[in-house]
């Protein structure tokens, strides 16, 4: 565990957007440890020759990306998980790739993502490369899709869950972390931000619905509680406690976006070079 600590007066720049369950776990994290942030949703030049538009990554008063969420969350102060609950928390990402089943609600969903940095200019600027990265990921769980396709003809959500309700269950605790969050609290409820930013009605459902998930949406409600004034709290939606809590783009930022978008599709020839190189640069 890092032994850095991070003063209520410093400002981190976070880069990624919060439709990333590993976004959403360093959100998470920096809410709850009430840490100062300025999120941006396109990389720094710097970044973007080292590890393309991959996030999300993070920057202190060292002035150095950190990649990788959890080595940040590492450095924020949490410990690390064993490799086999990495391997458990990265399974509940599956059925992500149900993100881009219909085109038009991927890029809507992403028009909507406000701006979270002090600056407004730079945050218009924001919105305007940002259809960059949508252009990006919608290619990339498309290619993850196709690749993906034979494993995933019977899904099973429930067993991607039921080890983390059981765990629930022997521990009798509020959070993973016993009293407070921890490490597993911050990527599992990340990973269900991202769910529920683009919900996919069959697991959603089987969250929602599951008699043998009890205690994995007691947790839930749990968080929403811990959480209630978090902004990007997609879950707010589906869960109890419900609220509207989520800060959406305002018009201009939409207008910003969707004027990007059709900018990127004209010069497609252009934009699928550099989405290449993106690719290539994947970490």
């Amino acid at each position: 565990m890092s032994n850095k600590s991070y003063g209520n007066s410093q400002i981190i720049d976070l880069y990624g957007n919060d439709h990333s369950p590993w976004v959403q776990s360093v959100l998470l994290c920096l809410y709850d440890k009430n840490i100062n942030y300025n999120l941006r949703t396109i990389p720094t030049l710097n970044l973007l020759f080292k590890s393309g538009v991959m996030m999300p990554a993070m920057r202190d008063d060292s002035y150095k990306w950190k990649l990788d969420s959890a080595e940040i969350l590492q450095k924020l102060g949490n410990y690390s998980l064993s490799s086999t609950e990495k391997k458990l928390i990265f399974k509940t990402w599956q059925g992500v790739q149900h993100r881009v089943d219909n085109p038009l609600m991927f890029f809507y969903a992403f028009s909507l993502c406000k701006g979270f940095h002090n600056n407004k200019l730079f945050n218009l600027y924001n919105h305007a490369l940002r259809p960059l990265t949508s252009i990006y990921f919608f290619t990339l769980l498309n290619i993850i899709k196709i690749k993906i396709r034979k494993f995933t003809i019977n899904e099973k959500f429930f067993d991607q869950y039921s080890y983390w309700n059981n765990k629930l269950l022997t521990q009798n605790t509020n959070f993973f972390g016993g009293d407070v969050p921890n490490i597993i609290d911050y990527q599992l409820f990340g990973v269900i931000q991202c769910h529920c930013s683009i919900p996919y009605s069959p697991l959603i459902k089987t969250l929602q619905e599951n008699t043998e998930l009890g205690y994995l949406r007691k947790w839930i409600s749990n968080m929403h509680i811990k959480f209630a004034d978090y902004p990007h709290l997609y879950s707010a939606d589906y869960f109890n406690p419900k609220q509207k809590i989520i800060q959406k783009a305002s018009n201009i930022e939409k207008i910003t976006y969707w004027s990007g978008l059709f900018t990127f599709l004209l010069i497609l020839p252009f934009t699928l070079v550099l989405i290449l190189l993106l690719l290539m640069r994947r970490k």
